[in-house]
């Protein structure tokens, strides 16, 4: 199997991205394959760029790639592309001591209260993740992608070590959701289990004039869970593609917060990419006043500190 730095993921995505380019890895021609738009290889950069760099990938079959540490090459973790008929691209991943399970999902444990997810609505206005279908003439209402995530399977139940899971869902125009489960050490034990942690990104759709590339709202909602991982696999656990019909006690949240950032300036992207992001845009496309230059700017995965954070919450929705 063809092993590659996971830093040169995004690097092939953005090569090949260009008119004429080579295939260059595995991982590349994957990507090239799924024929991606170039908001979708700036999302897709931003998501795995920076993640277990230095860590070694192997393909394994299909769009799915193993994760393993460069020194021992034991298993790390593992991620997998694919795309739906629409153009939507899906990412899972797993780090720790799991593995991705393609016959099922999981029905995480969370809703937007009104309030919250009027703000979302809003923040993400014209966005193909609100349901926006630009080839529709006629608007449909806005809805927000369900809230599941790729099955686990536990490779060692007993492992005293992190789990980290996330499902990204990206959409053409650039936007999207990033949803993320975090287990501490010794999560999957069903007995007195630290809570889960739970965070959710939602991405308006990328802008551009050319010169610079934007998003105009992140907005990222974090709560905690009181349960194992090992048990919301079995309670809430879904068919591949079916209806989630759950009929579980509600699951008690705490800690949730609503964060969102305006005006994000995407950093670092090639010039290539950037000539391809910029059609004929109206005059007030340009990039918005006071946004940060390119040095000081915050990639997608904004900082606290980055854009104008305003705080609000979320709650459970099982029987809320």
């Amino acid at each position: 199997m063809r092993k590659i730095s996971i830093s040169f993921l995004w690097c092939a995505a953005m090569a090949l991205s260009a008119p004429g380019a080579g295939a260059v890895s595995t991982v590349g021609q994957a990507v090239q394959r799924l024929h991606l738009s170039p908001q979708q290889l700036l999302s897709l950069r931003d998501l795995l760029g920076g993640v277990e760099r230095g860590a070694q990938v192997e393909a394994s079959g299909g769009e799915l790639f193993i994760l393993r540490d460069p020194a021992s090459m034991a298993y790390a973790g593992e991620f997998s592309l694919n795309v739906g008929e629409n153009g939507t691209l899906t990412v899972d991943r797993v780090s720790g001591p799991a593995t991705l399970d393609a016959s099922q999902s999981v029905l995480l444990p969370t809703r937007l209260n009104p309030k919250s997810r009027a703000q979302v609505t809003a923040a993400l206005a014209g966005s193909q993740v609100m349901g926006m279908d630009p080839a529709n003439a006629q608007p449909l209402p806005p809805t927000l992608p369900e809230e599941r995530i790729a099955a686990l399977k536990f490779t060692d139940a007993k492992a005293a070590a992190p789990i980290a899971e996330t499902r990204a869902v990206l959409f053409r125009d650039g936007s999207g959701v990033v949803r993320t489960v975090r287990a501490p050490q010794s999560a999957t034990a069903a007995s007195t289990p630290a809570p889960l942690r739970i965070s959710d990104r939602y991405f308006s759709a990328v802008k551009s004039d050319g010169t610079h590339a934007w998003r105009d709202n992140v907005i990222e909602i974090d709560s905690d869970v009181a349960m194992s991982l090992s048990d919301l696999e079995a309670r809430r656990a879904c068919p591949l593609n079916g209806p989630c019909n759950m009929h579980t006690p509600a699951v008690s949240l705490r800690g949730f917060h609503l964060i969102r950032w305006q005006h994000q300036l995407i950093a670092a992207v090639p010039p290539s990419l950037l000539a391809q992001l910029s059609p004929a845009l109206a005059p007030e496309m340009g990039v918005p006043a006071g946004t940060a230059t390119p040095a000081e700017a915050p990639v997608a995965s904004p900082a606290p500190s980055a854009g104008t954070p305003a705080t609000s919450s979320a709650e459970n929705s099982d029987g809320h």
